[in-house]
């Protein structure tokens, strides 16, 4: 990834099929690429746990229902369980509370947003389902290690090319 860097901050700025011939080629090479790892915010591996359908149960309604408010209560209903133990179950599941793995799905997808579309970071906050852009930043730091602000300034010259 350093080797390539100031490849992909090049390519940001030229145009034409200089572009695109410089793009693929930082593809093709990142493709070929050893030791790769997800840079996306990870929730739950499925295939780690005995529990798959209880967990793609709620992977499956997290991701759709992110945006929404989302109670330990309503999520312990829809998985047929009683608070404290789905509390217990995705504790051992995940190594976080409810609110936390909701947080971190939310973040991801404003990491991704941050980064992809030009919305102001109240937007995207409140399109995450934060009900406050204080506690958004809060958490986002707090995950990320850096302000929205930050984070998007760090992808700035890479927009393009994602």
């Amino acid at each position: 990834a350093r080797q390539i860097m100031p490849r992909m901050l090049k390519v940001s700025k030229m145009g034409g099929i200089d572009y695109f011939l410089e793009l693929f080629s930082i593809l093709y090479d990142l493709s070929n690429s050893r030791n790769q790892r997800l840079l996306s915010t990870t929730t739950i591996h499925l295939d780690n746990f005995e529990y798959n359908e209880k967990l793609k149960t709620l992977y499956n309604y997290v991701q759709d229902n992110y945006a929404l408010k989302l109670t330990l209560q309503e999520v312990s209903e829809i998985m047929n369980m009683s608070s404290v133990s789905f509390n217990r179950f995705i504790k051992k599941c995940t190594g976080k509370t409810f609110v936390e793995y909701v947080n971190d799905v939310r973040i991801g997808f404003a990491c991704k947003w941050l980064i992809e579309k030009d919305l102001s970071i109240s937007e995207i906050a409140f399109s995450c389902g934060f009900n406050s852009i204080a506690n958004f930043n809060r958490v986002f730091r707090k995950n990320k290690g850096r302000t929205p602000t930050e984070y998007r300034q760090d992808f700035s010259g890479i927009r393009r090319v994602l």
